[in-house]
């Protein structure tokens, strides 16, 4: 391997990394500690703590602050990793997302003993840290490149397999669950939500309660109706925020929506699945619960609030050419090619101090990037709520995480070509051929700028997830230990999404990546089993549909990743090498295709089996029903702002 040039300060850069984000990990983990064995404190970071849980069992092996609190909570978690959570659904999904990604990213670095000796020992001129990738190859083709090939149809088929048995479980996890909760174990008001379907364009001659208690008791008979109750504009009980958006837009048709809660859990997935009528309308769903709906949008005509989303979803993807412009700047920072024009003092900085210019170049570009992903969920959860009308919260958390996802996704690949990102540009507008040759070039180089971005996701994201910054507050008196805490799934998803792309993308790339992955995903799915234990309460129960999201962007990000291999192909491999490569991406939308048509739209609805199953204690479920269930909107705290 060829030594380090003078000006290559890669190596530098990821030891800087290594060492900043293990020391703030050792901080932030032993002010939890602290934090956790103070009362006070206690009950503002993990306010479902039980008592007894103070002090750990490992007290008399470690005494002082490591005796209890957390770390006393992960080795006990690790000795009980074999025992099925104990979590509702969506909990579930997100925790077993992240062990997704710990195998994988553990798989990929028993793999990349091999392909990391190969690149280090390489005959290309790539320096420093960039010496451990692909770019340290031989261009044109070589018999090391072979080994790159098997290493991509290795990976691709092992995270196949991995995720085609998520899928049997999250459909398993998802059937048992409905079974769950029709019996009325998880609250009556949940069993009832499954027996209720949300009707919407009821036609005008069937515009009340008693009219479409008709319309479905001439269907399957007298007294299949449990209640009936339908919602619009001069509705006496709705609550003034509620009453106001039906008056602003002008519902002048009568109700807006029914919630019609039959007797049978058959006959509620029946007619999700069926044509009720050839006539228009009668537009049938399963209700949500009624804490998931966002009451001022209920009101809100089904066509008005499909055509702001179209309307909305148009103009996220316009934006996205706009957010490219902030996450170059912040590129432009971390390349000192750029900033020695502007600021030639940088380049002696190298020399006066080693460990600032690492920070300045390498860190803290990181650090504003993940500032500026983190006001996404903001903007994007505002438009989905006010402007486009969703209305449930999952449903806009849903809308969050496919958003920010697209978004960190395209920061992905503005970074690879942030170095030259003027002259990419040009280059594909002049040439479109030449964008698999511009990724690359730029692809392999970009692996320490990614490197940090996930050592800083699991050294500093995570952490601050579980020493929760609005603590803070509570020492000022301004926070409550009584105030409840929910999961941010839309954010927090996409966020553990884009981790596993990056580790995907890279792992036949640099694999020297992986080995961070994996400490991120460990992270995160003790953080998460955490949180989710002791902090967060349900806010909704989504029943895990999280995990289509969560399955698709892995699935494009997967795509990508083998779409870029073939780029770097074009370089760094021969003729017959590229077209053994051919069949890769053909394999990932094969996977895509067969897990959403033998697995993926079965599990969209219930099945009948499944009803009539959870019918069989029909009795004592109903005896905890509402008739008023869906009558009365949410308390005005529980609103959106």
């Amino acid at each position: 391997m060829p030594p380090p040039r003078a000006d290559d300060s890669s190596l530098e850069a990821v030891k800087f990394s290594i060492l900043t984000n293990a020391l703030l990990l050792l901080v932030f983990l032993g002010a939890l500690e602290l934090f956790l064995r103070r009362e006070g404190t206690r009950q503002l970071l993990a306010p479902k703590l039980p008592p007894q849980e103070r002090i750990g069992f490992l007290c008399s092996r470690f005494p002082g602050f490591l005796s209890g609190g957390f770390t006393a909570w992960a080795r006990r978690v690790w000795q009980q990793r074999h025992q099925p959570l104990d979590l509702d659904p969506d909990a579930t999904i997100l925790i077993r997302f992240c062990q997704l990604g710990l195998k994988f990213s553990l798989l990929g670095t028993a793999l990349s003993c091999v392909l990391l000796p190969m690149y280090a020992t390489g005959p290309g001129q790539a320096s420093g840290f960039n010496a451990m990738s692909l770019s340290n190859l031989k261009l044109g083709g070589s018999t090391r490149f072979w080994c790159v090939i098997l290493a991509a149809y290795m990976l691709t088929l092992t995270f196949g397999y991995l995720i085609l048995r998520e899928w049997h479980a999250f459909v398993s996890i998802k059937r048992q669950h409905f079974v769950k909760a029709v019996s009325g174990a998880c609250g009556p008001a949940i069993a009832q939500s499954r027996r209720t379907l949300m009707v919407e364009d009821v036609p005008s001659a069937s515009w009340s309660e008693q009219g479409v208690t008709a319309f479905f008791e001439k269907l399957y008979g007298p007294a299949c109706v449990y209640s009936c109750v339908c919602l619009g504009h001069d509705e006496p009980d709705l609550h003034p925020s509620a009453r106001a958006a039906a008056h602003l837009i002008q519902v002048n048709t009568g109700p807006a929506t029914a919630f019609v809660t039959l007797r049978s859990a058959e006959r509620c997935a029946e007619a999700q699945q069926v044509v009720l009528s050839h006539t228009s309308g009668w537009q049938i769903r399963e209700a949500p619960e009624p804490r998931d709906l966002i009451w001022s949008n209920v009101l809100k005509p089904r066509g008005m609030t499909e055509l702001h989303q179209k309307i909305g979803l148009a103009a996220t993807v316009v934006c996205v050419l706009f957010w490219s412009v902030p996450v170059t700047l912040i590129q432009a920072w971390a390349n000192v090619e750029s900033l020695s024009k502007w600021f030639p003092a940088v380049s002696d900085l190298k020399a006066w101090s080693p460990a600032l210019y690492a920070l300045m170049t390498s860190y803290l570009p990181v650090l504003a990037l993940m500032g500026l992903q983190a006001l996404l969920p903001y903007f994007f959860a505002a438009m989905a709520r006010s402007y486009e009308g969703h209305k449930t919260k999952s449903g806009v958390e849903r809308v969050v995480l496919n958003r920010c996802f697209n978004y960190q996704l395209a920061s992905l690949y503005v970074t690879v070509l942030s170095g030259s990102l003027w002259d990419s540009l040009t280059k594909i507008l002049d040439q479109p051929s030449q964008v698999l040759d511009i990724l690359a070039r730029s692809l392999p180089k970009a692996n320490v700028y990614f490197l940090s971005f996930v050592l800083a996701r699991a050294c500093v994201g995570v952490p601050l997830l579980l020493l929760r910054p609005d603590v803070c507050f509570g020492f000022c008196g301004l926070s409550g230990s009584g105030t409840k805490i929910h999961c941010a799934f839309g954010y927090e998803a996409s966020s553990i999404a884009i981790v596993l792309v990056i580790g995907i993308t890279y792992s036949f790339i640099a694999p020297a990546i992986l080995p961070a992955c994996a400490v991120y995903f460990a992270a995160a799915t003790l953080s998460y089993r955490w949180l989710f234990t002791h902090v967060y309460d349900s806010e909704f129960d989504g029943s895990g549909v999280f995990w289509y999201d969560l399955f698709n962007c892995v699935i494009l990000g997967l795509l990508l990743s083998t779409l870029s291999l073939i780029g770097l192909a074009i370089l760094y491999g021969s003729y017959t090498q590229l077209v053994f490569l051919i069949p890769l991406p053909v394999l990932v939308v094969y996977l895509a295709l067969r897990c959403w048509g033998r697995i993926g739209w079965k599990s969209r609805w219930t099945a009948l089996e499944d009803a009539v199953r959870a019918d069989q204690d029909e009795g004592s479920a109903l005896a905890g029903f509402q008739e008023d269930l869906y009558a009365q909107p949410c308390e005005p705290s529980s609103e959106p702002s």
